[in-house]
């Protein structure tokens, strides 16, 4: 192999390793809830004290992000198909370990909701985005 091609090579085996070592330290169950990928983060949701999102009624999420020094910076639910979002915002409440309470969230109206949650690693911001269905 060529010197670059090692340096390749290595670069992908420290990426594996630190990325097994990352999902060991922080892992996230299929009973924890919803689960969104982004750059280098993962975070699960999920209604607290309910099986599912209701209709025109207030909401709390409990949201777990790995790895855990991720910050949950906003959340926001919009129906794009009405043009119109929540009528209220929510407020966070970091909970330790990379956990947070999403509080005062009320989707008023049946039909499709996007929910947006902002996060932070290291400073760089990005957006995950899940379509849920109300009936």
């Amino acid at each position: 192999m060529n010197r670059t091609a090692d340096t390749l090579l290595a670069l992908c085996v420290a990426a594996a390793g630190a990325s097994a070592a990352s999902a060991a330290a922080c892992p996230l169950q299929p009973g924890d809830g919803q689960h969104l990928t982004g750059d280098g983060v993962t975070l699960a949701w999920q209604v607290i004290n309910r099986r599912h999102v209701p209709l025109a009624e207030p909401f709390a999420l409990l949201v777990m992000l790995c790895p855990t020094q991720a910050r949950l910076v906003g959340v926001d639910a919009t129906m794009p198909a009405h043009r119109h979002g929540m009528n209220y915002r929510p407020s966070l409440q970091a909970l330790g370990e990379g956990r947070w309470r999403v509080q005062g969230l009320l989707w008023h109206m049946a039909g499709t909701w996007s929910l947006r949650l902002d996060v932070a690693l290291d400073e760089r911001p990005q957006v995950l985005r899940q379509d849920v269905v109300l009936p």
